[in-house]
């Protein structure tokens, strides 16, 4: 698929994302106020926050698969087949 300079790979996008989610779970490991609760802190956020990292992530693959069959789907027409096709019954009305 190719893809244009001025928009960043959907990969880039999501490893940009992750490695955001990553800091932001290193934040929550350093907020433990009551030592020992790290472990659920940590399971918490990533039930929630992984959840919705997960659906983005596919929500993004998708609409790259669908943009990659679109722009497939459209190079193999000719320019034939773009043309507006003039039926027997319009042509003798003229």
């Amino acid at each position: 698929m190719p893809r244009s300079c001025s928009r960043p790979s959907t990969r880039a996008l999501l490893i940009a994302k992750f490695e955001a989610l990553l800091d932001e779970c290193d934040l929550v490991a350093l907020s433990d106020d009551e030592k020992g609760q790290t472990l659920d802190l940590l399971e918490d956020f990533f039930l929630d926050k992984g959840r919705k990292f997960l659906r983005e992530t596919f929500q993004e693959k998708l609409q790259e698969r669908i943009e990659h069959t679109e722009s497939a789907t459209e190079a193999k027409q000719c320019s034939h087949c773009k043309k507006k096709h003039v039926t027997k019954t319009t042509s003798r009305k003229t």
